[in-house]
């Protein structure tokens, strides 16, 4: 039981959970504390926990290959748990997720089906899908605050918060992109000049790979480090929003100051980024940047 605890990836679903109860705390000053204590939030936290569980099961199931070399100690390619036995561990976590948020509400039940929809998908055909697999991975990360607001039965600020939440993790989606693809791309390359099977053409392989792939290494980093930069600059524009709208108050704008901060710093280390380090230290400054966006949502809410 402990390998299949194991494949779940536990502390990610407590994460989603966690988020769920923030989403539902966020409409405090509308709701009141009863309805954030109110039994529809549980069970929200409770099908997000499965829910992310079902999708990490799957994510192993299908990277099994890739784990072989990378994990070899994670469930499935250790030998704890066979690949068959995950994938049935999965559905039945999609099934048992779905049916607890069918108890929530219909809203509920609609983006806990969207979400398990997006997360099989994601790991059967847009995982290798540079943009489109960080837009699907930074949705699923800012909708648990949806469906914490819906299981109390409003949306508005978790969904602004899902906005902020969606546009920053994408750009440290990208970030990391960035922090593993010059391997990623090497591995390639590698791939290539083992596969030419005559001794000329294997010379010829590696000198024209070699070159090729460091000109679109550079053009792809630098389209993908612009994106990034984007990303956190519509994240800054848009953190006012609250505040504007009278949803927060002014105490959200002081901590929000502090997140803004952060990305703008971001983006000044992501114009001087070359190496690994350099962007995985640029990961962990928007990293510090979505959790004081998520204290000044808090603070504007409680204070």
């Amino acid at each position: 039981m402990l390998a299949y605890a194991t494949l779940m990836r536990p502390l990610n679903c407590f994460m989603a959970a966690v988020a769920v109860f923030i989403g539902a705390l966020l409409i405090l000053n509308t709701a009141g504390w009863g309805a954030v204590l109110s039994t529809p939030v549980y069970l929200a936290m409770l099908a997000a926990f499965i829910i992310a569980g079902a999708g990490n099961a799957i994510n192993d199931y299908m990277g099994v290959y890739e784990d072989k070399i990378n994990k070899p100690h994670r469930p499935i390619p250790s030998g704890r748990v066979s690949r068959g036995s995950a994938l049935a561990f999965s559905i039945v976590l999609f099934l048992v997720g779905l049916g607890i948020s069918a108890m929530i509400n219909p809203i509920a039940f609609a983006i806990a089906a969207f979400n398990s929809f997006l997360l099989i998908t994601y790991n059967t055909h847009l995982k290798d899908r540079l943009l489109i697999g960080n837009i699907s991975i930074s949705y699923l990360v800012g909708s648990s605050f949806l469906f914490g607001g819906a299981a109390v039965g409003s949306m508005t600020l978790p969904l602004i918060l899902l906005l902020l939440a969606g546009v920053s993790n994408f750009a440290r989606e990208v970030v990391k992109t960035l922090e593993d693809l010059r391997g990623d791309k090497l591995a390639l390359l590698k791939s290539v000049v083992a596969n030419a099977k005559h001794k000329v053409m294997k010379k010829i392989a590696q000198r024209f790979r070699v070159e090729e792939g460091q000109v679109k290494l550079r053009y792809q980093k630098r389209t993908l480090e612009t994106i990034a930069a984007f990303s956190l600059v519509v994240a800054i524009a848009i953190s006012p929003l609250p505040y504007i709208l009278g949803i927060l108050s002014l105490s959200y704008v002081v901590v929000a100051a502090l997140t803004d901060i952060a990305f703008a710093f971001a983006i000044v280390q992501l114009h001087k980024a070359r190496k690994k380090n350099h962007y995985h230290a640029v990961s962990k400054t928007i990293k510090l940047g979505m959790f004081l966006g998520l204290v000044a949502f808090i603070v504007g809410v409680l204070i």
